[in-house]
């Protein structure tokens, strides 16, 4: 056998022992929607335990569920919108009054993110 010929079968069972290796790694799991809708909040401005982060978190979390992402940052920047302008007014932070604030402008603010999104029409429509 020559040195090539002995390169050559290193060479390959090096790669056979990776192909090997790699094939029986575990699958990596897909990102959560949960933890994506995390992330979209604080790319957002809103931290947990901040006014809006909860209802940023849950409706973003949700729309990320239906395969809406579009809708989810849509509903991301109404939580952090509503919580600069509750702040603009002169609330103070930690405050019942904030929150109530918060509470009434994302409702306001939602409800124009459905109605200048495109209804979706499935199936369903054209056998009725």
């Amino acid at each position: 056998m020559t040195h090539s010929q002995l390169h050559a079968g290193a060479a390959l069972g090096s790669a056979l022992l990776v192909a090997a290796f790699v094939a029986f790694l575990p699958p990596v799991p897909p990102v959560s929607a949960q933890s994506l809708a995390q992330r979209i909040c604080r790319e957002q401005g809103l931290k947990p335990g901040m006014e809006g982060h909860e209802y940023c978190l849950s409706q973003t979390t949700r729309s990320l569920e239906w395969g809406e992402p579009e809708m989810a940052y849509k509903f991301a920047r109404v939580a952090a919108r509503a919580r600069e302008a509750c702040l603009s007014y002169g609330l103070q932070m930690n405050t019942s009054g904030l929150q109530a604030c918060i509470d009434k402008e994302t409702a306001a603010r939602a409800l124009l993110v459905f109605a200048t999104e495109e209804p979706k029409y499935g199936p369903q429509v054209a056998n009725d």
